[in-house]
């Protein structure tokens, strides 16, 4: 074949015009997907307002004197800022390291020599040599094919070969099925078609995630908050007492009591174990803030070739030369008037197939090696496919036998031609085929024929066929699917299917899925002749659309949005690039997706299974759950700090409840509280038997705010209430005994707080029997800093504590105690409410 090719061809590139290609064109990869270096993570994450926020805190908290507060601050930072490099250079090295085992190699000729190559290094003008199972490196024009046959699906997202003459091009990304050929690059990198929708999808600008929109909003409310009461604050010193530095401290320092400097350290620790959890079921997010989104999706778009079916093919389906079916299960043994059929279908492909269908005849024919297995013939010759016959014929010959067995497969309407039938047999046999591909199958006809003589004919049509009968194949769905697709949408998610196959097709797989309303099919052509507002009115009542193009699926992911649905989109070929970049959450297939549509995702699959989806939705809304709980407790516990911290500055108590050092220890149980208890806390029972959370109702919202505003309420009359006590029982010269009980409570009460705020549906004793490993670490180190401040002499002189007998102990606890349980009685007055 090297030699048919023109002479000036033939030694492909030499040294010196690959230097001077390589300067103009560069490498054969896609921009985007250049390696980040360590320093733009650091200023990516730098640049994050909530990082902003907690550094800005630190630097007013040395200002004002107080720099253990400032230290445990800039160490949060330095804590928050090394997860999530860690956790976004693994992700980007795991992602490395899919592309390089996709990066296709090739043979090319440079210098004359045929060399295999990375094809990376290809350039515009080198002479590709292509063979069967070749993934094609770069766009590229064929100047010799041997019956090639190209898989394109990655592109078109239509699962049948095309056959390729001279002539024509051949895309980056496509692989060759069968036969071979010689070409010549012509495009490389961004310039490819593949590089063409990569750059489009480049530009198009990433959002924020719904719940980073949120804490934005809130934080920004807390903020203009905190500034009204600082001047407030500010002005009662300063005009009612003349006191205007002591006001600026005090305002400055009530601010930042009141900004919850704990969330920033929750969401990302929270949504780095997430993504930690998630990777381990071979679920990789390139963004750990967008599992959140998932668990607020409304409507999962699924690509049918490869996501939702395993991308290759299964013989479900004979008819027999007299026109007898039979259809296969999985425990099916095949009739013996059946067996002809699929040892000429066998004997018709090759002995080590590539093509899927020949895959399936030999996977049939092992089952039954003793009637089927061509082993012991040789092959003689092969008549391939061609441009006007598609059909292909192989010629065996059994050791001491002087026949040939000839036996032939392809499109029913060629093979009725090879065995010379008439036109109403022939008709009878394309409304089979018909009844066939209606019903989701690819068809393949089978002939066989015996060849006596010294010499082969020239063309498969001199040869004496019979007719064989049909196969009908079918491209199985993942075992998981249909049992994902149930639970999605009894999690209230809708599940789309949208493919470039025909409308039969996708009907079929539709039904096995158990998709809702399988029949109702918006095709291709009907989506063009739609304008954008039919499109929205008419987009809801579909979950099948078939024959789809790439800029359909961007249009059906953008009507969805626009009807306020949050959208992920699954898929693994260039043409779903786009849509996955318009997508709230776009999930890439890793083991067959392309780098393009990798690139554009946000959640990769690493194993290619639809139903790790759902384990990404059950972890989002996990997330949000316990993000909730940890925000209802980081306002309980601050409101009672704020005001032990202030009341006895506006009131001339006897003595202060909470010092610097006091509120640093409480800080130090606060951050870990949040960001180990609540994240290792398990889902609720009915996570994914919930409807995806209204996204319209804020992270902070009525109910929240009031219930954790009471909780804190609360535990402050608990603190004030317990130091009024000891002052009236013991007497106004007992201040420091008095300031060391309302410490104890509020810690008693900061505990308390975890254990109510774990589940709000279940209580305290009910939510023991679920594990949580950081909670006894938790619990237990804070007692024992607690007593040792209390026992230990210069701990004791640390906090300026006073030692407490027993029964001081037991009315702190008591007083907490009696301040969280109208939390518990609530939660099962609710419960049997509901």
């Amino acid at each position: 074949m090297f030699n048919q090719i023109e002479s000036f061809y033939r030694n492909g590139l030499s040294g010196s015009e690959i230097s001077t290609l390589r300067m103009k064109h560069g490498f054969n990869e896609l921009s985007g997907s250049r390696r980040k270096n360590g320093i733009f993570h650091f200023f990516a994450v730098l640049g994050e307002p909530m990082i902003f926020l907690l550094l800005s805190i630190g630097i007013v908290y040395f200002f004002i004197g107080d720099s253990g507060e400032a230290i445990l601050l800039l160490c949060s930072v330095v804590v928050i800022i090394t997860i999530t490099i860690y956790q976004e250079t693994r992700t980007e090295n795991a992602l490395n390291a899919l592309k390089n085992l996709a990066s296709p190699r090739t043979n090319v000729i440079r210098d004359g020599v045929v060399k295999r190559v990375d094809g990376r290094i290809l350039l515009p003008g080198d002479i590709i040599i292509l063979n069967e199972g070749d993934r094609i490196p770069a766009d590229s024009k064929i100047l010799l094919s041997n019956h090639l046959t190209v898989d394109e699906s990655l592109l078109t997202g239509e699962s049948a070969v095309v056959l390729k003459d001279k002539g024509d091009f051949i895309f980056s990304g496509s692989l060759a099925v069968s036969g071979n050929a010689i070409g010549i690059v012509e495009n490389i990198g961004d310039k490819t078609e593949i590089g063409k929708i990569g750059k489009t999808i480049g530009e198009e600008k990433t959002e924020k995630t719904i719940l980073e929109k949120e804490v934005r909003v809130l934080v920004r409310r807390i903020f203009f908050l905190a500034v009204i009461l600082c001047l407030a604050l500010a002005s009662y010193f300063g005009i009612w007492q003349g006191e205007w530095m002591k006001g600026i401290l005090s305002g400055l320092t009530l601010a930042i009591a009141l900004v919850p400097e704990e969330l920033p350290l929750v969401l990302t620790i929270f949504f780095a174990f997430g993504a930690f959890r998630l990777s381990q079921k071979k679920v990789l997010t390139r963004k750990s803030s967008i599992i959140e989104t998932l668990g607020a999706a409304t409507v999962l778009c699924t690509d049918k070739t490869g996501t939702i079916t395993q991308n290759k093919m299964t013989i479900k389906c004979l008819t027999s030369e007299n026109g007898e079916s039979f259809y296969l299960d999985n425990d099916s043994e095949v009739p013996e008037r059946f067996y002809d059929l699929i040892r000429y279908g066998n004997f018709a492909s090759k002995k080590d197939p590539f093509d899927p269908m020949e895959k399936a005849f030999l996977k049939m024919a092992d089952s039954y090696p003793e009637k089927f297995l061509h082993s012991e013939g040789n092959s003689i010759k092969e008549y391939p496919l061609s441009s006007g016959f598609f059909s292909m014929t192989q010629v065996w010959q059994k050791g001491g036998s002087e026949d040939y067995i000839v036996a032939s497969k392809g499109a029913p309407e060629a093979i009725s031609i090879l065995c010379g039938m008439d036109t109403i047999r022939t008709n009878e046999i394309l409304e089979a085929a018909k009844k066939f591909a209606n019903a989701g199958y690819r068809v393949l006809a089978v002939a066989k024929g015996i060849f006596r003589g010294d010499e082969l004919p020239q063309s498969q049509n001199e040869f004496a066929f019979e007719w064989v009968g049909l196969v009908g194949f079918e491209d199985p769905i993942r075992d998981s699917i249909p049992e994902a697709v149930r639970m999605a949408e009894e999690a209230g998610i809708k599940v789309i299917m949208i493919t470039g196959d025909s409308g039969e097709t996708a009907k079929s797989i539709a039904r096995q899925i158990g998709l809702e309303s399988p029949d109702i099919v918006i095709t291709g052509k009907e989506l063009k002749e739609m304008d954008d507002s039919l499109l929205k009115e008419k987009i809801l009542r579909a979950n099948v659309f078939s024959r789809v193009t790439p800029e359909d699926k961007w249009r059906i992911v953008r009507a969805l949005r626009a009807q306020g649905e949050i959208v992920a989109m699954t898929g693994d070929g260039v043409n779903d690039a786009p849509a996955l970049k318009a997508a709230h959450i776009g999930v890439a297939m890793g083991e067959r997706g392309t780098d393009v549509a990798r690139e554009a995702s946000d959640v990769v699959l690493l194993d290619d299974s639809f139903s790790s989806i759902l384990d990404a939705v059950s972890e989002g809304r996990k997330i949000y759950d316990n993000i909730k709980k940890a925000l209802a407790y980081i306002i309980g516990v601050h409101i009672p700090i704020v005001g032990a911290s202030f009341l006895p500055v506006f009131f001339h108590w006897p003595s202060m409840i909470l010092s610097a050092v006091h509120i640093v220890f409480l800080e130090l149980v606060i951050d870990p509280t949040c960001t180990l208890v609540f994240e290792k806390e398990e889902s609720e029972k009915d996570l994914l038997k919930r409807k995806p959370r209204d996204i319209s109702v804020p992270l902070l919202n009525k109910n929240l705010f009031i219930i954790s505003f009471l909780q804190g309420l609360l535990s402050l009359f608990a603190v004030i209430s317990v130091y009024w006590i000891v002052i009236v029982r013991d007497g106004f010269n007992q201040n420091q005994k008095a300031s060391t009980a309302a410490f104890v409570t509020l810690v008693f009460s900061n505990l308390l707080l975890i254990l109510i705020n774990r589940n709000w549906t279940e209580t305290v004793w009910e939510s023991f029997r679920k594990k949580n490993r950081a909670l006894p670490y938790v619990v237990v180190g804070t007692l024992i800093v607690l007593l040792s401040s209390l026992y230990v002499p210069w701990l004791q002189t640390l906090f300026h504590f006073v030692p407490m007998g027993l029964v001081d102990l037991l009315i702190c606890f008591s007083v907490s105690f009696f301040s969280v349980i109208w939390f518990e009685i609530g939660k099962l007055l609710f419960r049997n409410k509901n």
